[in-house]
């Protein structure tokens, strides 16, 4: 991947010494320069200027070459400037994984349910290769042009709501700090293997976790196959939509603007009652990873099944087509 050449301001032909303090030097429309301190890291800059650390990418591809010492100047941008992900030699593309249940079964041979001991190796290899875990409403601001993201970005979803995900998977994200949304549908909620409603209530109140509806009952949306009048296939769809998110959100106090097709079925008839209603964006599970130029209620998602070598997990992490745009 090619930066952009950019021309943010005069050369400053200054030395620092170690004692310098954090000093704005100059500033534009766009940019902000900064003579940084013996304490500034890309990461607490991007924590503090950008409002996370996991975008300390982004800063560092706005200051190639330039190392973080005490008197260095680093230009941190006030917007988003490449809010499309384009460069000269291809485009950004961001995987979004998708998840169903775990187990503590090592020798667990079915191919929905992940073992403890395959996920904690997935997500170590994110961990140790410097992919950036963002929410999913990260991705959601990238493609409206809202924000700009660090090029090896993934996004970490789970569907259902298996109680497996509280007990197996949330403490390997809590370890690694690392978000996730969990689409969970209401009639669910409450069965043998499913999480009970304060399991819910929990984790809608830890910062990693998202909650987003999956449906009310998880069945196809998809208008029936024997066939059904246009009036009875708009009635299912608004208590699959409405219904769910009425739940959703009066258990979990949060903003219910997300949607997991059940069995990643969809229409137009669906993708404009998600519009009607607010929603952001919608995900499929449709292999594949999503650029800026995503259609955002079609977003794809990339399967995770048990059993999966690390090689092929890596093969999920699609993060730029290299097309020669220049």
């Amino acid at each position: 991947m090619k930066c952009f050449s950019l021309l943010i301001l005069p050369v400053l032909f200054l030395v620092g010494c170690s004692s310098t303090q954090r000093q704005v030097i100059a500033s534009n429309d766009d940019f902000i320069v900064l003579q940084t301190d013996g304490n500034d890291t890309f990461s607490s800059l991007s924590e503090e200027f950008l409002g996370s650390k996991r975008y300390s990418e982004i800063l560092q591809r706005y200051n190639p070459d330039t190392s973080m010492v005490s008197g260095s100047y680093i230009a941190v941008p006030k917007r988003a400037i490449n809010h499309s992900g384009v460069f000269v030699d291809g485009y950004q593309r961001i995987p979004v994984l998708c998840y169903h249940q775990f187990t503590n079964d090592s020798k667990s041979k079915n191919k929905m349910v992940v073992t403890r001991d395959e996920f904690e190796r997935q997500m170590d290899y994110l961990a140790s290769n410097d992919y950036q875990v963002l929410r999913l409403s990260d991705l959601g601001s990238f493609i409206n042009g809202k924000k700009e993201l660090p090029i090896k970005s993934v996004v970490i979803t789970i569907d259902d709501g298996y109680k497996s995900y509280l007990e197996v998977a949330y403490p390997i994200l809590e370890k690694y700090d690392f978000p996730s949304t969990m689409f969970v549908y209401p009639d669910f909620i409450g069965a043998g293997p499913a999480l009970k409603w304060k399991d819910v209530k929990f984790l809608s109140k830890t910062p990693l976790v998202d909650i987003q509806s999956h449906s009310k009952s998880h069945d196809s949306l998809s208008p029936l196959p024997l066939g059904e009048s246009d009036k009875d296939y708009l009635t299912r769809l608004k208590i699959e939509v409405e219904g769910a998110e009425k739940i959703l959100s009066s258990r979990t106090k949060q903003t219910i603007n997300h949607f997991a097709y059940p069995y990643g079925n969809s229409s137009l008839e669906i993708i404009e009652l998600l519009e009607q209603n607010d929603y952001e964006l919608a995900v499929t599970v449709h292999k594949g990873s999503n650029a800026s130029f995503s259609a955002p209620f079609l977003l794809h998602r990339t399967m995770i099944y048990g059993g999966d070598s690390l090689n092929t997990f890596k093969k999920s992490l699609d993060v730029f087509s290299t097309v020669a745009l220049k």
